[in-house]
């Protein structure tokens, strides 16, 4: 017979055994999770690095872009007629900087001038966009109207549909209108009602509280800033962005071949064709690029037509976002404000060939 001694002894080891093999399960387990932390960190340091590097690159080439073209550059033997104007590359397309910038990344910048000014819009104006977006519902409208009135005027004076302190005092949390000028984009999705007309927009690519301008240039527009102007619908766009790939549009009648005549009517008095010195650039990690980004279909349904639509569009893309002030060629640009999870602007239309590309 075995002693009660031996059979405890037994016991004990096969316990150490299989708490050592845990022990050692899990110091593997914690390695294996350092490991791919430290992999991670030293992946999002590199990622900081070049997209801090890149925006130094950006800002130089705001910079250059105001310089006067040297004597031997091809362009000063083109008629003014001809010149491309330098200024219409900032339209957020993928830049090649006269810097070397990271392979990692993307740079695109904005001029704000593509952009609607709500700093800018009269009443009228801004009706436009609301029924473009809401249709032609007159009582809804009135009531956005005079919201919108209320927070930007100076007095205390609520109009019918409309509201001020007391009613933006009970919102939790609560808050004051403005009463002045709107100071920035945001802004406007705390005016009542606004949040759910707007709420399928994204703000920063379609609105801007930058620069004087009073219209969009076509130039630059983005695709979402041009969806909401009168006139034009998701093809009509297109067309205006196919445009501009191949020819710079300088007149009303350039729109003649790809717009309809009533569309243009209603589009042109939002059109300018000026630049600024307000600019929006954006590092984009190729890693996240747009052309990488998986489709994504919207289905809209039109009331009085009764016909659903649906539109393949990309998903909006998540980047680093810099809006600054350029000062000339000897100081950088004045940075005013930093959007460090900001959305790239609609880019589906650089997967789009025009029938040049295709053939």
């Amino acid at each position: 017979m075995r002693p009660p001694q031996q059979g405890f002894i037994l016991i004990a080891i096969l316990w150490f055994v299989a708490m050592a093999a845990v022990l050692v399960a899990v110091l593997a387990s914690e390695t294996r999770l350092s490991a791919k932390t430290v992999f991670h960190n030293q992946d999002n340091l590199q990622q900081w690095s070049d997209t801090l590097k890149a925006l130094n690159m950006a800002q130089m080439e705001l910079m250059l872009a105001r310089m006067p073209l040297s004597p031997d550059d091809p362009e000063n033997k083109l008629s003014p007629a001809e010149r491309k104007n330098p200024a219409y590359k900032f339209n957020g397309q993928v830049l090649n900087l006269a810097y070397t910038q990271p392979d990692s990344v993307n740079v695109r910048i904005y001029d704000e001038v593509g952009k609607i000014n709500v700093q800018r819009l009269t009443t009228q104006q801004m009706r436009q966009i609301l029924k473009k977006i809401i249709g032609d519902k007159p009582e809804e409208l009135s009531k956005l109207d005079d919201a919108w009135q209320d927070w930007v005027d100076a007095d205390d004076m609520k109009r019918l549909g409309g509201a001020e302190k007391d009613y933006y005092e009970d919102l939790e949390p609560p808050y004051v209108p403005r009463n002045g000028v709107i100071e920035t984009v945001e802004e406007l999705l705390l005016i009542k009602g606004f949040k759910d007309v707007f709420k399928n927009v994204s703000m920063y690519s379609a609105f801007t509280v930058y620069g004087s301008s009073t219209g969009v240039n076509p130039n630059l527009a983005t695709r979402e800033a041009l969806l909401l102007l009168p006139g034009l619908d998701a093809e009509a766009v297109d067309k205006i962005i196919q445009l501009r790939k191949t020819k710079e549009i300088k007149t009303q009648q350039d729109f003649n071949n790809v717009l309809k005549p009533n569309q243009i009517a209603e589009f042109i008095p939002w059109i300018n064709f000026a630049s600024s010195n307000y600019y929006t650039i954006v590092i984009e990690p190729k890693s996240r690029a747009v052309s990488q980004k998986p489709l994504e279909t919207k289905t809209t349904y039109d009331e009085e037509t009764e016909e659903t639509t649906e539109e393949v569009g990309l998903r909006n893309q998540q980047a680093y976002e810099v809006i600054v002030q350029a000062q000339g060629t000897s100081q950088q640009p004045k940075v005013l404000m930093v959007l460090p999870y900001g959305m790239v602007p609609d880019m589906q239309h650089e997967l789009a060939k025009n029938k040049d590309e295709s053939s």
